[in-house]
């Protein structure tokens, strides 16, 4: 029982430090992102600039997003993930009570 607490321990402080590291990188996209905008866009045009606010602002997300999952693949490749770590889904089975099917099977003749 232990050493189940120890692997929901470990997957807590790394989902929890994944998601910093995640969050992290979206806002140093998004902060390099508004000063090239500042830097190279036009000020007078501002639908340009919504637009491009828009861009940035997804584009960091799917960037941070595509950095994080190499990031956790690659760590996965150095670490025996299911030693160390719970699982965060696991799946459940549908047990269904003996009396509920031969309901079931009398509705069918």
């Amino acid at each position: 029982m232990k050493e189940e607490s120890k692997k929901k321990r470990n997957t807590a402080i790394f989902v929890l430090i994944a998601t910093i590291i995640n969050l992290l990188l979206m806002m140093v996209f998004m902060i390099v992102g508004y000063v090239l905008l500042a830097r190279f866009g036009d000020p007078e045009s501002t639908t340009a600039n919504q637009v491009w606010l828009v861009v940035i602002f997804l584009g960091s997300i799917g960037l941070a997003w595509f950095i994080y999952s190499r990031m956790v693949k690659w760590y996965a490749k150095r670490v025996d993930v299911e030693k160390k770590f719970a699982p965060l889904i696991t799946p459940r089975r549908k047990k269904r009570p003996a009396a509920e099917d031969d309901d079931m099977s009398s509705m069918k003749g």
